[in-house]
């Protein structure tokens, strides 16, 4: 049968289309839907925007039924999409991972413009430039009130960011080997393949693990994270990793084998664990469930023994993160985070957070999540539709970590930066795409089991699904992100439109844009070309003017009549300087 006798579903495909389309350009959803702060629009965290729920919203009204449609067209027309015909062996998957570093580089550079979109990552980058100089911790900078800068504990006795170690180490490593992103870009390959690798071992099933790595493959939420140097790379990794030695390690009988396997599991959980820990604590905890049902419980003492080399790898570890957290704050148990800001906890009552609040931040996170994954009318709907099917063991171990990751940020009063998606939930992609990809394989075999002809609507549906992410979801935020990180870079294109060097910048007047509040940090050497620092009261611009009197120095402010930034000389006279103030 021929498309053209199928015309009416193509039209009626087409007019819902059509229609999302006109809505969106009338209520500017591919310029307003996401914010970008700063001005007089405000930050929001733990609720929706109305019209960007409103977008969501339509297109689950909208591109939903068109998808239905199209689908009944295509595959009553025998247009074939052979997605379950492929072929797996190596060099397919090595083409996949090469297009996902093209993509995941050509974002970087072009989207986000190595732009930060978050103070975290500012952190980040001053405490790897402080390994890179031979410390763990710095020295107080000369002039404390100049060097004020958010995440940053700067109490006269120790200058360093609020984080652990853990992803600092690889941005570092980045650093060293050329770019901050060379080792987080690495990492987001490597978290996809190893998805591969679980799927595999979980399910003895190539073609579903493949599935799994094109979901991957096919996610804005896995593009957007890894075009930043947000540490949920590094967890991600790290988690992904224990999972795959967890599993590889349960089937291996080769003693000395798996006790290496195990040993590695126990060192990469203790990782995660340093870099975020109450993410890696919820993702852990059904793996926990399993040793001890599974192994201790059954035969304690060969259990207690087989659980040794992942007791030891976790706690070598936690022995360095808590002998980090006495360097910076004198006690093992407080960490950073924790000594910059003691409210920072889990638990009601921090910032007004209560039970209610907590279910608030779960659907919030689920709707953003269900926009973020796949960009997809419904993201979630796979998995939605496999929690009907008989579960196996793996699938109740993936159901397990999304319940314990969502179980303990139940805990914790917000739901997190949204720009790039649910950063909070971003660990949960590992799940997802092999719970996704079961529920593909999982449709497709009750269909079969009717018609093999039925069976051809899950490819067509899952395809143009996609397609129609792409043309809708994906512009939408990437312009959000443009815009963003334009915003965000564009008080240091105007030092750098000023052509100086060796150079003091004061910041007099900051513009916060998103979730970006502070400035950039200088390197703990103050070796960088531009050095910038906050513009405080009078006393303390004094004294960082005359401690760096072999550079000259600038005033970075913003004009609020012709709005943008300007870089004007700094007058070095003592008089001048007596009469500035905050």
């Amino acid at each position: 049968m021929k498309l053209w006798k199928s015309m009416w579903f193509v039209l009626g495909g087409i007019a819902f289309i059509g229609l999302y389309f006109a809505i969106a350009s009338l209520q500017n959803y591919f310029q307003l839907v996401s914010l970008v702060y700063g001005g007089n629009v405000s930050a929001y965290m733990r609720w929706i925007p109305t019209q960007w729920m409103q977008a969501q919203l339509w297109k689950i009204l909208l591109l939903l039924p068109a998808t239905f449609l199209l689908t009944v067209a295509f595959v009553r027309s025998e247009i074939q999409i052979p997605f379950f015909h492929f072929r797996v062996n190596r060099k397919s998957i090595a083409a996949v991972l090469v297009v996902v570093l093209l993509l995941i580089i050509l974002s970087v550079n072009f989207l986000f413009h190595a732009t930060e979109i978050t103070d975290d990552e500012l952190v980040y980058d001053f405490q790897a430039k402080t390994l890179l100089a031979g410390r763990l911790v710095n020295p107080p900078p000369p002039v404390a009130a100049s060097f004020e800068n958010v995440f940053l504990i700067n109490d006269g006795h120790v200058w360093v960011g609020k984080y652990t170690l853990g992803h600092p180490f690889i941005i570092a490593l980045g650093m060293f080997l050329g770019s901050r992103y060379t080792i987080t870009i690495l990492e987001s390959l490597l978290t996809l393949l190893l998805v591969y690798f679980i799927a595999d071992e979980l399910y003895q099933n190539k073609k579903l693990a493949f599935t799994a790595l094109l979901l991957g493959a096919l996610s804005p939420f896995f593009y957007f994270m890894s075009s930043t140097r947000l540490s949920h790379t590094t967890e991600a990794f790290c988690l992904a990793l224990f999972f795959y030695l967890f599993l590889r390690a349960r089937r291996t009988e080769a003693l000395s084998w798996r006790f290496l396997l195990l040993l590695l599991a126990g060192f990469s959980a203790g990782y995660a664990f340093n870099v975020r820990s109450l993410t890696a604590l919820g993702f852990l905890l059904p793996f926990a469930v399993v040793v001890v049902v599974r192994d201790i419980w059954k035969s304690p003492a060969k259990g207690i023994k087989d659980s040794l080399p992942l007791i030891i790898g976790f706690a070598t570890v936690v022995a360095v993160t808590l002998w980090y957290n006495y360097l910076v704050t004198g006690n093992m148990l407080d960490f950073p985070f924790l000594y910059y800001s003691n409210v920072e906890t889990v638990g009601f009552g921090t910032y007004g957070h209560t039970p209610m609040f907590g279910i608030q931040n779960f659907l919030v996170l689920c709707f953003r999540l269900n926009a973020a994954l796949f960009g997809l009318p419904i993201s979630l709907l796979f998995v939605f539709l496999f929690s009907f099917a008989d579960k196996k063991f793996g699938d109740r171990l993936l159901l397990g970590i999304l319940a314990g990751v969502a179980g303990s940020y139940y805990f914790y009063y917000s739901p997190g930066v949204s720009d790039i998606g649910p950063v909070y939930y971003y660990e949960l992609i590992i799940p997802l795409f092999l719970l996704s990809a079961r529920g593909i394989f999982y449709v497709k075999d009750v269909l079969a089991k009717h018609s093999e002809h039925a069976a051809k609507y899950v490819t067509t549906f899952f395809a143009i699904s996609f397609l129609l992410a792409f043309v809708t979801y994906v512009p939408e935020r990437m312009m959000h992100l443009a815009r963003l990180t334009n915003n965000i870079r564009e008080p240091y294109g105007a030092v750098q439109n000023a052509n100086i060097h060796q150079a003091l910048v004061l910041i007099q007047s900051y513009v916060p844009t998103g979730w970006v509040d502070g400035f950039r940090n200088p390197s703990p050497k103050f070796n960088d070309d531009i050095i910038f620092c906050q513009y405080a009261d009078s006393v303390s611009n004094q004294k960082v003017v005359r401690y760096f009197h072999d550079r000259r120095p600038f005033i970075l402010k913003y004009d609020t009549t012709q709005y943008h930034f300007v870089v004007e000389p700094l007058d070095t006279s003592i008089s001048m300087l007596k009469g500035i103030q905050k």
